[in-house]
């Protein structure tokens, strides 16, 4: 068996986003999930609340993923912001549990859990999201 070595985690939140345990600095939306950062292009509507009338296809490496969590914690940004029923229905299915928080008990919620050995993941937007340039093409 080839050892991945340990777990990344949150180190620090800054203000655009993250600085991991391997020394990786992220200002982008994130996922940590069997132990590996992933950068993620959660869905942002302007004006609305984080996860509100969100395509479950921004979740669908949740789906695809082996093993599963056995829990996701999602951090809202800097506020709390509820879950849609039909989210927490679509992971009840697929027998993932669900939490919502803002990124910063979401991160630390996730350190510690993850440190345990459970099997946790952490969708994470950064509490104050860069305005994207409308000059620089993405």
């Amino acid at each position: 068996m080839f050892d991945r070595g340990p777990n990344v985690g949150i180190e620090v939140i800054t203000k655009y986003g993250f600085v991991l345990s391997n020394n990786v600095k992220v200002e982008e939306p994130l996922i940590l999930l069997n132990g590996s950062p992933f950068l993620w292009k959660a869905p942002n509507t302007p004006g609305k609340l984080p996860l509100q009338d969100w395509d479950l296809d921004a979740l669908k490496i949740f789906e695809v993923v082996t093993p599963k969590p056995e829990l996701i914690l999602f951090g809202t940004g800097k506020s709390f912001a509820p879950m849609p029923p039909y989210i927490r229905t679509h992971f009840h299915k697929l027998g993932i549990q669900v939490d919502q928080m803002n990124s910063k008990h979401a991160a630390a919620t996730y350190n510690v859990l993850a440190e345990e050995g459970r099997r946790v993941a952490a969708a994470l937007l950064p509490l104050n999201p860069k305005e994207k340039n409308p000059a620089i093409k993405q």
